[in-house]
């Protein structure tokens, strides 16, 4: 069972490009485009079984802005939590990165906090 009203996932995406630096100003790391998530549903168990907290996901992008690989950075430290953020972000849209102006494939990095609301 899903929770309707009680529960939500609150996604909050922190686009940041997984190098220190960016080397050009043409450069520019994959971005999330967040009016093309849907928003992860939250089961009612899960939070019931004490599965909640934040997950930070890395997310490598095509030129096409497909989701290629992805990768828990941070987990929640529940297993189940940390895969739903997974596949959240894999159906997702995402704007692809770029390498001297020209598309490119490129890391986004994505938060997702799973809270009560």
């Amino acid at each position: 069972m899903f929770a309707t009203t009680r529960f939500a996932t609150v996604l909050s995406a922190t686009l940041l490009c997984l190098s220190a630096t960016q080397a050009m100003a043409e450069d520019r790391p994959a971005r999330l485009e967040v009016a093309g998530c849907e928003k992860p549903e939250f089961p009612t168990r899960w939070q019931d079984d004490g599965e909640s907290g934040t997950v930070t996901v890395a997310y490598l992008v095509d030129t096409d802005g497909k989701v290629v690989q992805s990768k828990v950075l941070e987990s929640s430290g529940a297993v189940r939590v940390d895969r739903a953020s997974v596949r959240a972000g894999a159906r997702c849209k995402f704007e692809p990165g770029a390498k001297d102006g020209q598309a490119a494939l490129a890391w986004a990095k994505v938060k997702y906090a799973w809270v009560v609301e």
